[in-house]
């Protein structure tokens, strides 16, 4: 996973309108440095009303992803929000998830995200860390969060 992260594709206290936009301000340095297609945006939008990724944390996340086939380079982009903006629950798509924190997946092997999902969720499970992430002011600190968990 630390090939993953890298300090240039984390964004932090952004302000968007709603999802989609996050979903297309997370993807924008993934597009600017080669790892999805033009269409990746499009496709996670689509798959994100369909099947939603928001999770009902301490701070609310949301985990966007979309199909391999739009996937150059694995990479993982991560975003904190200084507005809250509403996802739909993952678990329960009519639960609305106020959401501050977005991580946009671009994995294509299957196992691999699985294994990724795992290691978030370990991550965002942790009250201080899920507040210090939040809370930092710039990429460099989520980068160095983030490492003491891979």
């Amino acid at each position: 996973m630390d090939s993953l992260i890298h300090i240039d594709r984390i964004q932090v206290n952004c302000t968007v309108n709603d999802q989609f936009d996050a979903i297309a301000l997370a993807a924008k340095p993934l597009l600017e440095q080669g790892c999805i297609t033009e269409d990746f945006v499009e496709a996670a939008v689509e798959r994100e009303r369909t099947f939603p990724t928001g999770l009902p944390t301490t701070i609310g996340v949301a985990l966007p992803h979309t199909e391999a086939k739009y996937v150059l380079k694995e990479s993982i982009s991560i975003v904190t929000l200084k507005n809250t903006i509403v996802f739909a629950g993952m678990g329960n798509p009519k639960e609305s998830i106020p959401v501050q924190i977005v991580f946009l997946l671009a994995i294509n092997n299957p196992e691999k995200q699985l294994r990724i999902l795992q290691t978030i969720i370990t991550i965002i499970q942790n009250e201080k860390m899920l507040k210090k992430i939040k809370a930092a002011k710039e990429p460099q600190s989520i980068y160095n969060l983030i490492k003491t968990f891979l």
